[in-house]
């Protein structure tokens, strides 16, 4: 007869990335947050890694400087300007992840958002598809918490793994939370679900728990083929201030839907607004439309918004500046042809000038685009295997990126003119076929 896994040997491991998915920095770029999926369900939840950027900063300006090589790395065979680090302590490797830090959380993990509380304080949102429900944690500068009182590494615990409306335990959430936005500035959260087509909106104040306050089903037309309505990627405008408008796409329709939060004068719980829409119209073939659209983010300023989409494979870009009726313009600019199977995108300014960075799951690479004038793609990296999450550290000169299908977590260079700029200098963790 066999034996019964004890729950330490079950319980995922506090220095490995295992499954990687979402990203989200910390504002100040001091800490990294990355979501292990657990797809494998090798453990018994998954988890949120916190890493260390000065000490990766440290490592990966050192070995670009001076070639140095710490304990528990090496130098890649192939790729002559990349060096690899494993994370296990076991094996004298450098303390990239807090071990203790962290947080256990459902599996399969999607994304990650990051809500600014102010006094170092932060908030971090997580949808997570195996439940399905949306996990909040709050990091305090040191750790994360998700379970009061528990030890480091917890598990979070059932307050932190919303799952039903607070004004109705009988409304649950829609299937499969996918993309997750955070506004500090209107200190709530709205969380997209890739085959209902639902938005779920998070009430996050500042001082009080993260609730489900709203929930709008149907935003967009199902798929004439299966059947099914996909909201995908999300992102907001202007996070930092009040009245932000926020936009999502779906993978179903070639439509961009926006909503606003409203809130009632007598403090009861907020709702969502939809607002305008406008289609996919600049791109395509003959009938001029795009589907199956993926990650979406904003320039700084919030006068330009960013579209990865996947039929046809392009970066479509609107601007969004406020014309004189105080509404968005949400007009297209411009567009470039990009890779397959394209997942998210970024947009940073380490210099000279925004680049956009897009992920390519299906080809191992990344896609930098310049965006100035006329949209165009810049370099194409070869990153690993599996590229899902992509986020910048503009200060640090760094751009961080999850490879789902090898447990590792790439660190390029995109200091301007640099011998190694758009390179892979630094990987973290060992990739699953090499161990």
């Amino acid at each position: 007869m066999g034996c019964t896994a004890s729950a330490e040997e079950v319980r995922p491991p506090v220095d490995e990335i295992f499954f990687p998915t979402g990203l989200a920095i910390a504002p100040d770029e001091s800490v990294l947050f990355l979501a292990n999926g657990n797809s494998e369900l090798r453990y018994d939840s998954g988890s949120i890694s916190v890493i260390d950027l000065a000490l990766v900063d440290s490592i990966a300006n050192d070995w670009i400087a001076t070639g140095a090589v710490p304990a528990g790395c090496e130098p890649d065979r192939d790729h002559v300007e990349m060096m690899t680090c494993d994370t296990r302590q076991e094996n004298d490797a450098p303390s990239f992840i807090s071990a203790q830090a962290g947080v256990r959380v459902g599996n399969f993990a999607t994304d990650i958002a990051v809500q600014d509380l102010d006094g170092g304080r932060l908030r971090l949102i997580i949808p997570t598809r195996g439940d399905p429900s949306i996990t909040w944690a709050d990091w305090d500068g040191v750790n994360l918490n998700c379970n009061d009182g528990a030890e480091g590494f917890a598990l979070c615990d059932d307050p932190h793994r919303l799952s039903f409306a607070v004004t109705d335990p009988d409304i649950v959430i829609p299937e499969e939370p996918f993309g997750v936005f955070a506004d500090s500035g209107g200190e709530f959260a709205m969380v997209t679900h890739l085959t209902t087509g639902a938005v779920t909106l998070v009430n996050s104040p500042k001082n009080g728990n993260a609730v489900i306050s709203d929930i709008t089903s149907n935003v967009f037309l199902p798929d004439p083929n299966t059947g099914l309505r996909g909201a995908t990627g999300i992102a907001g405008r202007t996070p930092k201030s009040a009245g932000d408008i926020v936009y999502v796409a779906s993978r179903t329709e070639d439509r961009v839907q926006t909503f606003t939060v409203g809130r009632p004068p007598n403090s009861d719980l907020p709702y969502l607004l939809a607002g305008n829409f406008f289609f996919l119209d600049f791109v395509g073939g003959n009938t001029g439309n795009s589907s199956d659209s993926r990650g979406m983010t904003f320039s700084p300023t919030g006068d330009l918004m960013y579209l990865v989409n996947r039929r046809p494979p392009s970066l479509q870009v609107f601007d969004t500046s406020l014309d004189e009726t105080g509404f968005p313009a949400n007009r297209p600019v411009g567009a470039t042809d990009i890779c397959r199977q394209a997942s998210t995108v970024a947009v940073a300014d380490s210099g000279d000038g925004e680049r956009v960075y897009i992920t390519c799951f299906q080809d191992g690479q990344l896609y930098v685009v310049d965006p100035r004038s006329t949209v165009q793609t810049e370099d194409i990296v070869l990153v690993g295997r599996g590229p899902y999450s992509v986020v910048a550290a503009p200060t640090r000169k760094k751009l961080f990126v999850t490879n789902f299908l090898e447990d590792t977590l790439v660190v390029l260079d995109i200091t301007p003119n640099a011998p190694t700029r758009n390179r892979v200098v630094l990987r973290i963790g060992i990739p699953r076929n090499l161990r």
